[in-house]
């Protein structure tokens, strides 16, 4: 087993290197990026989430009953981008994993724990910041400190859960982000950030002031986690350098920038923030990449039903559901994927499906891109089936559905805002 996972973090590690060449030099090799992906998923199969192998499965059913429909058409089929798939989605994720290395929260570790109603504010701080960097490995290194000597709350989890969720509105390492640009390239970023930041802090805010008017005692006696605002300097660094490379170098898209710039900075830091950097490098090729497998199958899993999608829309010879993509429609849609979450389908696959469908009306990118941030950060938070919802479930034994009844008050406040903010975003545009 061990070496099946020494050549499944090999293969991923060649599908990022081809990634890399191709994005810096004009060499046509994208197909062999997908073929390394698919190859690391089929190793890893037999160890993957049971719920991530039923979902890849009727994601690829789906996208086998699409293309037999245009086989059946007549459409021209493409072998290169049914591959493919989110090549480059996930490259940007790899690229964004080794930021880990430089971003360590667990140096806190012999830190006293703070405790009442601030102490939750600064867990659900201190989560979000380490989320937008570290993603999902912020959240265990995290609940493992504070529940070390006491099993964690329903509390504790809800703080976790949103501090972690709401930096998808916002972080460009974050993997909302990447699904985000890559079915909306074109968005305006720093419209983007901005509206994201905003509603991050009201989500943050509206939390927090829930948290300290409750009575319930597990609030009071809240044990948290104590706050490093140093943590920010790498999205806040990654996101201007991000800026800087899309004046100077136009051609390249975001996800295209993140994927160089993340591991380089990673590389060039690395020396300096870590006192073993050879063994760190090691265990993270080892252990980290081949963890990314559930994510990696899900994505090109998702990629194929895009394309699949594709292959029907094609056929239909223009035909759209609606005329127009204005606030109305967006709301509609943000709506519909937040309801498919809370049914327990992951958001790239709704994201992979209206973007596919939407993508012939040439819709406002940065509209669109805001949609599918934020119908990924508040169904994500509530779906007791969601990855997130679950992972906690597994590793400290709260119910989903408890996490999903303790945020529904939350998720309902949040999407009417949410809807008054993709208005605000149609007229300023």
């Amino acid at each position: 087993m061990r070496n099946r996972y020494r050549l499944a973090s090999g293969l991923i590690l060649l599908g990022f290197a081809i990634t890399v060449v191709q994005i810096i030099a004009p060499v046509q090799v994208a197909d062999w990026a997908g073929l390394s992906y698919w190859s690391a998923v089929l190793l890893l199969w037999p160890k993957l989430a049971a719920r991530s192998r039923f979902q890849c499965l009727i994601l690829l059913g789906l996208s086998a009953l699409c293309l037999l429909w245009g086989q059946f058409h007549g459409m021209a089929f493409n072998p290169e981008r049914l591959v493919t798939g989110n090549s480059l989605l996930i490259s940007m994720l790899v690229a964004v994993s080794f930021l880990g290395l430089i971003t360590r929260p667990e140096e806190l570790d012999q830190t006293p724990l703070p405790c009442g109603r601030r102490a939750a504010g600064s867990t659900l701080v201190s989560t979000h910041v380490f989320g937008a960097v570290i993603n999902m490995s912020a959240i265990f290194i995290i609940g493992d400190r504070i529940s070390r000597r006491t099993p964690l709350s329903a509390t504790q989890a809800l703080v976790l859960v949103r501090g972690f969720s709401t930096a998808a509105l916002w972080s460009p390492l974050f993997a909302a982000t990447a699904v985000a640009l890559s079915y909306a390239p074109n968005a305006h970023l720093p419209t983007l950030w901005l509206t994201g930041l905003l509603l991050a802090g009201t989500a943050l805010g509206l939390t927090f002031y829930q948290l300290y008017r409750s009575p319930a005692p597990d609030v009071h006696d809240f044990q948290g986690y104590p706050m490093r605002l140093d943590g920010l300097y790498l999205p806040v660094a990654l996101g201007c350098a991000t800026l800087l490379a899309l004046r100077y170098a136009p051609s390249l898209s975001v996800l295209e920038i993140i994927t160089l710039l993340a591991p380089a900075l990673s590389f060039i830091l690395l020396p300096i923030f870590v006192h073993k950097p050879r063994l760190a490098l090691s265990e993270h090729l080892s252990s980290r990449l081949p963890q990314m497998a559930n994510e990696i199958a899900l994505f090109q899993a998702a990629g194929a039903l895009g394309y699949g999608v594709d292959q029907v829309i094609r056929d239909l010879d223009g035909w759209q559901p609606i005329q127009t993509f204005g606030a109305f429609e967006a709301c509609v849609c943000y709506c519909a994927i937040v309801v498919l979450s809370l049914l327990g389908i992951h958001p790239i696959v709704s994201v992979a499906f209206f973007g596919s469908l939407l993508a012939p009306m040439t819709p406002d990118p940065t509209l669109l891109a805001m949609v599918f941030l934020t119908a990924w950060s508040f169904g994500t938070v509530a779906g007791p089936l969601s990855g997130l919802n679950l992972a906690i479930q597994g590793r400290y034994g709260i119910d989903s559905l408890k996490l999903m009844r303790l945020s529904l008050r939350y998720l309902i406040g949040m999407s009417c805002i949410v809807m008054a903010a993709l208005y605000i975003i149609e007229n300023f545009r």
